[in-house]
This record gives C-alpha cells, sequence and structure tokens, in this order.
C-alpha cells in the first residue's frame, strides 16, 4: 500500500489488520509542527516498526503504535512480516519488567493514596519475581521508594520486605 498525505488514517488500519494482523493507534500530537517532507511511504514486507511508526507520525502528526492480536506491543526492529507471522517472542521477564517500569512510575507520588497502589504493585512484581536478580531490583527499588517517598512509612517498608523474604525462601534464593 501506498500512503500519501492524503490518504486515510483507517485505510492504513484496515490494510495493517488485513495484510498483517496488527492493530494500530493513532493519537493526534496537538502540536504545531511543520508538515512533513515525506510525500509517501509504501507499507511492505521489509519495513520495520521503527521506520512505520516515525514516517506515518511525521506525515499525519500523530503518534502511532502498533500491536499484535495478543494486544502486546512489537518490538521496533521487527519488519512488519515478521510482526505478522509472530516470529517475536516476549522474554520471559517481560511482565516482571513491564511491573517494575509501572513501579518506577508510580513510586515516585509523594500522594498517600499512591502508597496503597505501590504496596500493591509490589506485590504483583513479586509474584513474578523467579530469580536473585528480579529480587535485587525490587529490593532496591523498595530502598529508593522508602527513602525519597515521606509518605511510604517503616511499616510499608517492612511488609514488603518480609513478603520479599517470604518469597525468597519460598524459592530457595
Amino acid at each position: 500500500m501506498l500512503v500519501k498525505a492524503d490518504t486515510l488514517l483507517e485505510q492504513i488500519k484496515k490494510h495493517l489488520k488485513e495484510n498483517y494482523s496488527l492493530g494500530c493507534n493513532f493519537t493526534n500530537k496537538n502540536t504545531s509542527q511543520k508538515p512533513s517532507n515525506i510525500d509517501s511511504l509504501e507499507l511492505n514486507d521489509n519495513l520495520t516498526v521503527r521506520e512505520l511508526e516515525h514516517s506515518l507520525g511525521a506525515m499525519f502528526n500523530v503518534e502511532v503504535k502498533l500491536f499484535n492480536s495478543e494486544g502486546y506491543s512489537i518490538p521496533p526492529e521487527y519488519t512488519l512480516l515478521q510482526a505478522k507471522d509472530d516470529i517475536f517472542e516476549l522474554e520471559d521477564d517481560h511482565n516482571f519488567n513491564t511491573k517494575i517500569q509501572a513501579l518506577n512510575t508510580i513510586s515516585s507520588s509523594s500522594s498517600y493514596s499512591d502508597i496503597d497502589w505501590v504496596k500493591r504493585v509490589f506485590m504483583q512484581i513479586l509474584r513474578d519475581a523467579q530469580s536473585s536478580d528480579h529480587f535485587q531490583q525490587i529490593e532496591e527499588i523498595l530502598d529508593v521508594v522508602f527513602q525519597d517517598n515521606e509518605k511510604f512509612m517503616q511499616a510499608d517498608f517492612d511488609e514488603i520486605a518480609e513478603a520479599i523474604n517470604d518469597k525468597k525462601l519460598a524459592l530457595k534464593i
């Protein structure tokens, strides 16, 4: 498919779904950027996700996010053909790493209502933790949260530290 400035985003979505089994979200950037100097883009098997997201973003002043039929983001270095054929697999630590990123984001809040959420995310991460490296990451974040967030009390710290130790004992780590 040849995409030009007058191509409708819905046509692109339809093409990606029908030809590559990929979903696509477009979000307006709400910025007054200069028009792109990209006149057209050929959607073909060898186009990488990164190239597609960047080029369409520049052409239409939108953020573009591709996802597979399972709803997972597709690695940017993969081609449309690789994404279609599900050649890539999520790494074993995908859930763990996603939750670590979420915890890093929300733990910076000093709002008390977020402390309960921080504690729940810690407990969810503990369910996915399987290695000494995982526990080291969790313990490092716990220390940072305790030091940096005045609403995160000693009792909160102790509760999560005890849960970490219990899980380590159960896994014999």
